[in-house]
């Protein structure tokens, strides 16, 4: 959901203000609401040091994948949001956070309904085994 949000505020910045992608990381790092994401303070500290975008976006995508909680599908449709983020004009830009916010909208439905029916697996589960547990040892 931060994410999305991200994307939502990544198009805003562009769409309005035209803002260049390391300006865009920086204020995304200073907002409280994105900072437990650690890809924006990531990718503005290796922007200062690449001068490249796409590298750094990748690289701070890889190093904060371990806390995020993604998938192979989330992960690879966040490298390639990155890889075309500032490689075109304003409505090619705006159009990629479109489509990828669109993406992430559709990815956070299926998420929610995974986690409901693993859910109710899992708490049958733990109800069947205490009372197998219960069963054995009486």
């Amino acid at each position: 959901e931060a994410l999305k949000g991200a994307i939502n505020l990544i198009s805003t910045e562009i769409r309005y203000f035209a803002s260049p992608v390391d300006v865009i990381m920086k204020k995304l790092n200073a907002l409280d609401e994105y900072k437990e994401l650690k890809i924006f303070g990531l990718c503005e500290t290796l922007l200062k040091t690449t001068n490249n975008f796409a590298t750094a976006w990748s690289a701070s995508i890889a190093a904060a994948k371990p806390q995020l909680s993604l998938n192979k599908g989330d992960y690879e449709a966040l490298l390639w949001f990155g890889s075309m983020l500032g490689a075109t004009d304003i409505e090619g830009q705006i159009a990629n956070c479109e489509r990828y916010s669109e993406m992430l909208s559709q990815r956070l439905v299926r998420a929610r309904e995974d986690k409901s029916k693993r859910g109710k697996m899992y708490s049958s589960l733990g109800f069947l085994s205490g009372a197998f547990f219960i069963v054995v040892f009486l």
